[in-house]
């Protein structure tokens, strides 16, 4: 059996939903569970909520206090929370031990276990009840059935050393006390025995006090304590006598004495944890019936990066029905579990990640477990984000949003850089079945890649202007084929007959029969039709259908797609006001592969500066044919891309010059971004993701 939905109603920040619906719902599954999310985001208070509703094996006692209730937006706590507890997948075993409380799924093809905690307070006092069964016709748990439910719990920023070192206060005391080898023995009369720790601890104990009595080693240290004593003070007459022995012999007490070590020399936290971690563990597999459920808080706690995937990876290849629900903040952690175990917990909503819940095919979950795993990427503990496909995009809006004074760290923004136009892969990860959207907004910053007119060059062979045809001039004759086909939602141009005939296919009605001979026939039309080459009106319809097609695909609640107005974010740049910084960056680029040796110091920055102003004065404005030749060596590789946003960034962010102490040139530069209409999709999308909520 496992946990398979909690439900809380008025349990700490979660209230009640719509006609009395949870505040919260979360679904697990059996194996691993992996909580993520913010700082804040619910992962130990639904931690505390299983812990409290089915209390652990270590005994722990648990105080509810005033602050476990919710509290409205008006400052009024509630007087009642309710916790939930669903369990599916029991065995026989499992049926048999809790028979009693058993209800029914919704097709009642299997049994489910119901149970709630339910707490009042009244006249400054917290009554919690228990119950069990069907909704409405609850009834108490008897004790022993409950025991069964009990969770192995693993603390957050547990003090290892305390629970593994003797003492009154000793975890290690507890688990072992738990294990079958320290359960009370029974003798064949059916009376308690002794277990041979007791017995062997008794014969310890009369030894070292034999060494302490008269005839023994000791007996000399025992004799100077009394004399002491009944010389200076016990009063004439006392008959007592002091004794030393080993005190005990119960077997809670003898494990109270134990120390759990992994050397001689005292052990760093790392390697307490690990073994405060192996004992729990021999706890929760000891466990033969009920239900095996571990929590396990801030799984990373003192871990070393190494550790942590170890001992993920042993608790990923646990298949012997346990369950685990784990929390964590570690973006190491969160990379490397499998997509399917993770829930994100986003503003008061649990969103397993699991494929009945999302919108991704089976090949988005490998694509995007690899993708996960190679960058460590920290999107799902992000309060924005900004999706990017390239390294320039990285590396400039941040300091783009830094100008504007909307500091991407400071609003909890995180930039993904996916190195591609596959955004959509990494959009779908957003998308649920239930129609629910991450409550975080989402920017999708993508290059256009509708070269300029500039870019074609009819003297090359891999320049060639295209040419297309347009819909607009073969309208009637498509319609008189057939009117089966949604004309009006079909793209205005097209370069070839695949890219026709796919979009006829994507837009044909039910009726649309027979689908071949009917699409044979309108390709012909096509190809009896003189194409028209690529010019600028042609482009303009281009750009805005591509641009329509993208928001439509990728636009849904806070998730927005942010577009250049022609071509690509340098193409933009090379247009807009900033051109003569961008030449600036592409020069010092180009030193610095054709000549490494040539130090850049700021000095040699300023002339670099001086011979760009001098070729492009104040009152130069680029031209179309301006901003490809700026553009195109980036275009042709002739620089790196990567290496002329790093310096563009720096003159941005006021780290080099000619910004480096200009204050009258970088507020220039801060006005340029926030008004020049080519940079307006890179500043709309910094106001999506940190404009508040």
């Amino acid at each position: 059996m496992y946990l398979s939905i909690l439900r809380l109603w008025n349990f700490r920040k979660y209230g009640v939903g719509a006609e009395n619906a949870p505040g919260l719902e979360v679904h697990f599954h059996e194996g691993v569970n992996v909580l993520i999310g913010e700082n804040d985001s619910g992962k130990t208070t639904i931690v505390d909520a299983i812990r409290y509703a089915l209390r652990t094996q270590s005994g722990e006692f648990i105080q509810f206090e005033d602050k476990d209730f919710y509290q409205d937006t008006q400052g009024k706590r509630m007087d009642e929370f309710k916790i939930e507890c669903v369990f599916d997948g029991l065995n026989e075993q499992d049926s048999g031990l809790f028979w009693e409380w058993l209800s029914w799924n919704d097709d009642k093809t299997r049994y489910l276990l119901k149970v709630w905690l339910y707490a009042k307070r009244k006249d400054n006092v917290i009554i919690p009840t228990f119950s069990a069964g069907i909704e409405g016709m609850a009834e108490r748990m008897d004790s022993e059935a409950r025991d069964l439910l009990k969770v192995v719990y693993f603390k957050p920023l547990r003090d290892a050393l305390t629970d593994m070192t003797h003492g009154y206060k000793s975890r290690l005391a507890q688990i072992l006390g738990a294990h079958e080898l320290f359960k009370t023995l029974k003798d064949e009369q059916g009376n308690n025995r002794k277990h041979k720790l007791e017995t062997d601890y008794e014969h310890l104990k009369n030894e070292i006090e034999n060494y302490f009595k008269d005839g023994g080693s000791g007996a000399i240290i025992t004799g100077d304590i009394n004399n002491f004593l009944k010389e200076h003070f016990l009063l004439k007459g006392d008959p007592r006598n002091a004794q030393i022995k080993l005190t005990g012999g119960e077997l809670t007490e003898i494990l109270r004495l134990l120390d759990l070590i992994m050397e001689g020399n005292k052990s760093g936290l790392g390697t307490l944890n690990l073994l405060c971690i192996a004992a729990e563990m021999l706890l929760f597999n000891n466990q033969k019936k009920g239900l095996k459920l571990a929590l396990v808080e801030e799984l990373e706690a003192h871990l070393h990066p190494q550790y942590q995937l170890r001992l993920i990876d042993y608790i990923s290849s646990q298949q012997n029905n346990e369950q685990f629900i784990l929390s964590t903040h570690s973006i190491t952690l969160a990379s490397k579990i499998r997509l399917e175990n993770l829930i994100v917990l986003k503003d008061k909503e649990a969103y397993p990640m699991a494929s009945d819940y999302t919108m991704m095919n089976p090949a988005d979950y490998k694509f995007m477990e690899r993708f996960l795993d190679a960058t460590k990427a920290n999107l799902f503990f992000a309060k924005g984000l900004i999706m990017v496909e390239g390294d320039a995009e990285n590396l400039l809006i941040p300091a783009i949003a830094e100008l504007l004074d909307k500091h991407l760290h400071k609003h909890g923004v995180s930039i993904v850089n996916v190195g591609s136009t596959a955004y959509k892969r990494y959009v779908s990860i957003f998308k649920r079945k239930d129609g629910k959207t991450f409550g975080m907004p989402i920017a999708v910053i993508s290059d256009l890649d509708e070269r300029a007119l500039e870019y074609y060059d009819d003297n090359s062979k891999d320049r060639k202007t295209p040419e297309y045809w347009l819909k607009d001039t073969i309208i009637q004759e498509l319609k008189a084929i057939s009117e089966e086909v949604d004309y009006d939602s079909m793209a205005c141009t097209y370069s070839s007959l695949t890219a026709f005939e796919n979009d006829v296919r994507t837009n044909k009605t039910v009726n649309f029969v027979p689908v071949k001979e009917t699409i044979d026939r309108l390709k012909a039309v096509l190809t009896e039709k003189k194409k028209t080459k690529l010019n600028e009106a042609i482009l303009m319809i281009i750009r805005e259908e591509k641009i329509k097609r993208l928001k439509k695909e990728i636009n849904i609640g806070k998730t927005e797609i942010f577009l250049p107005k022609d071509w690509t974010l340098e193409y933009e740049i090379a247009g807009s006001g900033l051109y003569r910084l961008l030449v600036m960056a592409i020069k010092v680029a180009y030193i610095e592969k054709n000549n490494p040796e040539y130090e850049l110091t700021d000095d040699r920055l300023l002339e670099l500066w001086s011979e760009v102003k001098e070729n492009y004065p104040d009152d130069h404005k680029p031209s179309r044919e301006d901003s490809y030749k700026i553009f195109a060596p980036l275009n042709d590789g002739t620089v790196s891309k990567a290496i002329t946003a790093q310096y563009l960034a720096g003159m941005i962010a006021g780290q080099l010059p000619p910004i480096k102490g200009n204050d009258d040139l970088k507020k220039k530069v801060k006005g340029i971004i926030e008004n020049d209409e080519r940079l307006e999709y890179i500043k709309k999308a910094i106001e999506h993701v940190t404009a508040n909520p």
